[in-house]
Order: C-alpha cells, then structure tokens, then sequence
C-alpha cells in the first residue's frame, strides 16, 4: 500500500514539474511574440508617419504646380473677345 502511494506521489509530481516547464517555456514564446509584435507595431507606425508627410506633400499646390509644369502645362491667360465694340467704331 505505501509502495502504491508513493509511486502515486512520484508520478504525480514528476507530472505537476512537467507541466510547470511546459508552462515557463510556453511563456516565454509569448513574451518573445510580444516584443516582436510590438516592434512591428512601432515599424508600422513609424512608416505610417512617413506616408503621411508624402500624402500631404502631394497634395500640397507646389507639387502640383511643379508636375503641371513638368509636364508642360503653363497657365494661360483668359482670352478677350472684342464682340462688342463700343469705342472703336467711327461711323
């Protein structure tokens, strides 16, 4: 009956230290996932940081003034029409 107990005892703990280490190094994956994650999340912000400055350089009227102009597009002036001419007929 002892001899049974302590066989009991024994696997019961050998179970319980097995566990325990499964668990540690289960741990540690998740913080070594949540350093990763959160760099990522830091790389992600930063690069949002940056097309956000883009964004708004593009939309800016230098740069489309610069493209127009690049591509050969000049502001022209309005163009008079003398339909009616008051001042310059003599009759």
């Amino acid at each position: 009956m002892k001899q049974i107990v302590r066989n009991f005892l024994f696997v019961t703990f050998f179970l319980l230290v097995l566990g325990n280490i499964v668990l540690v190094v289960k741990s540690t994956q998740m913080g070594v996932d949540a350093v990763r994650i959160e760099q990522e999340i830091q790389d992600l912000k930063n690069e949002n940081q940056k097309l956000v400055v883009e964004v708004s350089h593009m939309e800016s009227l230098q740069y489309a003034a610069s493209i127009s102009a690049s591509l050969g597009f000049t502001k022209t002036p309005k163009p008079m029409y003398f339909d009616n001419l008051k001042y310059a007929r003599s009759n």
